[in-house]
């Protein structure tokens, strides 16, 4: 059956009339070709056209047929038996068309001549036809997309003609055959995506010396990434992303200098980005993201010429981006979200005009957004939020025509908005927590597609322009709140019938609330609580979760209960100097400690003792630590004293500081001694989790250790991590979740900025990570906290 677009497609078929047309007339139809003396038809060349219905039994008459391509229809059924007639076949292709049950092996066993066997994206069952081993031309088999089930036959590898195999979008269970190894003319082979093997990659795959193109993704692979696959000197592209692969990443990949696309992402690979990838200079794409990655990211990064995408959020890559990141021209997607980074942001990331998208949120960035972002026309997505950004943001930034989601949420930016505001395509605009000031920009009405406005805890004065509502047909959503507005709620609020969320709460709001609050259809939620509104509430639908309460309303239905807890505006800055007082006490009293046990040590009496440290504790006794500190046993020194490496008669490693007494005579010296931490390394990240813990504290009131709300054997760390866990991620205040559900009764009942409390948090849970090396250094945590407390002495007003 013919379709009404073939129909036109395929005119010259329908206006003949095959009862009294010649033999030779079909020669001239479009998509059939025949042979020289047009006698018989050799191509049947017929793709893209809602062809309907069974292919008949009758294609095997047509025994002369070269090749037979009948993709992209919508033909179904099962293939007829008599299409092993056609033994002249040298293309077979019926891909993207609704085939179904098993495929019938039995039809291409004569098809010897065949070089070219495509039925991907159909509905084929059952296992993978064997048959297909005794057809020594073939060059190209695509079974991918179907529902074949089953291993793959050991036997493939028989085929030694083949340059494409594409099993992809199957159902395939079993290991892997190293077997296929041995197809050493394969150019490209997709064999993941939703197939399901056993075990791991095959390091015999390493053979496969023409390969250009490996895709295993997304199909159950565990075990470490082979070293041999280094052996692929013609490979361009490697593709290894959602799988379950573990260990680091073999420097001897560093050895594909052909490689153009890598893409591991979506593992559980840990180590460094490794030092021979500075060799790659072909490299297109490179895609690590949700790993367990550590480390700085090489400086030869930025110097990719022909680097056009770099993802590696959701890893714990620490220090700072390349500088030169983006300077080849040519950089289009730039995602490094949810790590440790931290500094500036590189000034070249759109210097070629392509950059399309910058993720760069939930890091801890500093300084201010370059000015050459504001000219970036090429951007498409801007989400830099959760860092410690300052300074104001550059006026372009709100004129990019292309960009549909702009994030700046949670930082230090500050100034006003600009009067003239534009962009066709922004749909979601997020400025919440900073320092903003000044009036609302009724430019924002000119954003059309805008339908998410979130600018809530900042400082905000002045009306609230009704444009927004009147011109902006789309918008859902919108958060004001804790900011300084004044002024009547606008009328056409109300009127909109987009709007589904509204939050005005902690404001200055007067006058009452719109009556047209009653003819609102699609509002779910309305918190307008903590204003001074007055008048009478206005009858609401059902449907609406309200919030009025903390104004000057007239109602039976909210108590006009006011409740203020007063507690010193600068509560926060004071949080953070208690803790590094805390700090420097505990370290204080270690010291004096351990000076009285030199004075013992003086008249050679080795007396043992138990330091109780960050993890477990250490037994040891005088003698034990004397023997350590001798020069080659020093692992670090500095203007602090100097860190020996030791061990105990436990085998236990640990790190000895030797450090000048303050105030002392000449020569007085201390001994700290603190286990290795993960690493084995000594650093100063162990004081630098002891500090976390210390932040822990001082946020949500509890003890380190035996509160009444921990399990048995939980410590504050530990419940942190159990209550972040059951909190998703995916919403935009995440962190005020998590910050809310933790703090300190005391502070939860305060007039605080809770912006500073969520950075609080923030620097705490970097602090104690469990893997050392992603901590930040005591230097990086001063110069964080510091921002937070000039952050909190900024504002006049709390909210």
């Amino acid at each position: 059956m013919i379709g009404s677009q073939a129909s036109h497609a395929l005119q010259d078929w329908i206006s003949n009339n095959p009862s009294s047309s010649s033999s030779s007339s079909f020669c001239s139809f479009s998509g059939v070709t025949c042979n020289n003396n047009q006698s018989r038809v050799t191509s049947l060349h017929i793709t893209n056209l809602p062809l309907f219905g069974h292919l008949p039994p009758e294609i095997g008459s047509f025994t002369n047929l070269v090749n037979l391509t009948i993709a992209g229809n919508n033909l179904t059924g099962t293939l007829p038996a008599e299409m092993a007639k056609l033994t002249s076949l040298k293309i077979l292709n019926i891909s993207n068309n609704l085939f179904s049950g098993n495929f019938p092996g039995e039809i291409i066993r004569a098809m010897t001549e065949l070089q070219v066997l495509d039925i991907y994206n159909n509905n084929f069952t059952g296992t993978l036809p064997t048959e297909i081993i005794g057809l020594k031309k073939l060059a190209h088999l695509g079974l991918g997309g179907n529902y074949f089930s089953g291993n793959i036959p050991e036997n493939y590898s028989e085929i030694q003609s083949l340059k494409y195999l594409g099993l992809n979008g199957n159902s395939l269970t079993g290991n892997f055959p190293k077997s296929l190894g041995k197809l050493r003319n394969l150019e490209v082979m997709y064999v993941g995506h939703d197939n399901n093997y056993n075990g791991g990659i095959p390091p015999e795959l390493g053979r496969m010396i023409s390969l250009k193109i490996l895709d295993m993704s997304n199909c159950n692979l565990t075990g470490n990434i082979p070293e041999e696959l280094s052996q692929l000197k013609n490979l361009q592209s490697l593709f290894l992303w959602k799988n379950n692969l573990t260990g680091e990443i073999p420097p001897e990949l560093g050895d594909l200098v052909s490689i153009q696309h890598i893409d591991l992402s979506i593992n559980k690979l840990s180590g460094i980005i490794p030092s021979s990838f500075s060799g790659l200079k072909n490299l297109i794409l490179l895609n690590l993201f949700s790993n367990n990655f550590f480390g700085n990211i090489p400086s030869f990064i930025g110097e990719f010429p022909n680097l056009e995408v770099f993802q590696i959020w959701d890893n714990n890559f620490t220090f700072h981006l390349p500088e030169s990141l983006g300077r080849n021209g040519k950089l289009k997607e730039l995602d490094v979200a949810n790590n440790h980074l931290s500094g500036p942001i590189p000034r070249d990331l759109c210097r070629g005009g392509r950059l399309k998208t910058l993720i760069l949120m939930q890091n801890s960035f500093t300084g201010t957004i370059p000015d050459e972002l504001g000219h970036c026309k090429s951007l498409t997505k801007i989400r830099i939020g959760k860092n410690f950004l300052n300074g104001t943001i550059p006026v372009g930034i709100f004129n990019l025509p292309n960009v549909t989601i702009t994030e700046l949420n949670d930082n230090h930016l500050s100034g006003d908005l600009p009067s003239q505001i534009s962009g066709d395509f922004l749909g979601i605009l997020i400025l919440s927590n900073n320092l903003f000031t000044g009036k609302i920009s009724a430019g924002i009405s000119n954003l059309k597609n805008l339908h998410t406005l979130l600018i809530e805890h900042n400082r905000f004065d002045g009306e609230i322009p009704s444009e927004i509502f009147t011109k902006l047909n789309l918008l859902q959503r919108i958060n004001f709140s804790s900011n300084h507005l004044s002024g009547e709620i606008p009328v056409s609020m109300f009127r909109s019938s987009s709007l589904t969320s509204i939050d005005l709460s902690q404001n200055s709001l007067t006058g009452e609330i719109p009556k047209e609050i009653a003819d609102v259809k699609d509002l779910s939620t309305l918190n307008i609580s903590h204003n001074n509104l007055t008048g009478q509430i206005p009858t609401t639908s059902s449907q609406i979760s309200f919030d009025f309460s903390y104004n000057n309303l007239s109602s039976d239905q909210v108590p006009n209960h006011y409740h203020h807890h007063k507690v010193f505006k600068s509560y926060l800055l004071t949080l953070t100097l208690i803790g590094v007082s805390a700090l420097l006490s505990i370290m204080g009293i270690l010291l004096i400690t351990i000076i009285v046990l030199r004075h013992k040590l003086k008249n050679n009496k080795p007396r043992p003792w138990k330091l109780t440290t960050f993890a477990k504790s250490l037994n040891f006794n005088a003698s034990d630590i004397i023997e350590c500190v001798k020069e080659e046993s020093i692992v670090g020194r500095g203007g602090a004293g100097i860190v020996y490496r030791g061990s105990m008669r436990d085998g236990c490693l640990v790190a000895i500081k030797q450090c000048r007494v303050i105030g002392g005579r000449d020569g007085d010296v201390c001994l700290f001694v603190a286990e290795y931490t993960h690493t084995l390394k000594v650093d100063e990240k162990s004081d630098v989790y002891s500090f976390g813990v210390v932040l822990l504290e001082l946020v949500t009131g509890k003890k380190p250790v035996g509160d009444e709300l921990f399990e048995v054997g939980m410590n504050i760390v530990g419940w942190v991590r159990e209550i972040v866990s059951d909190h998703s991620q995916q919403h935009s205040d995440y962190h005020e979740r998590v910050v809310l559900a933790i703090m300190d009764p005391l502070l939860l009942n305060g007039d605080y900025p809770i912006a500073s409390v969520i950075h609080i948090f923030r620097v705490a849970i970097i602090c104690v990570s469990d893997d050392a090396s992603t901590r930040p250094t005591m230097r990086e945590v001063v110069y964080m906290l510091t921002n937070i407390a000039s952050f909190s002495t900024s504002q006049n007003t709390t909210h």
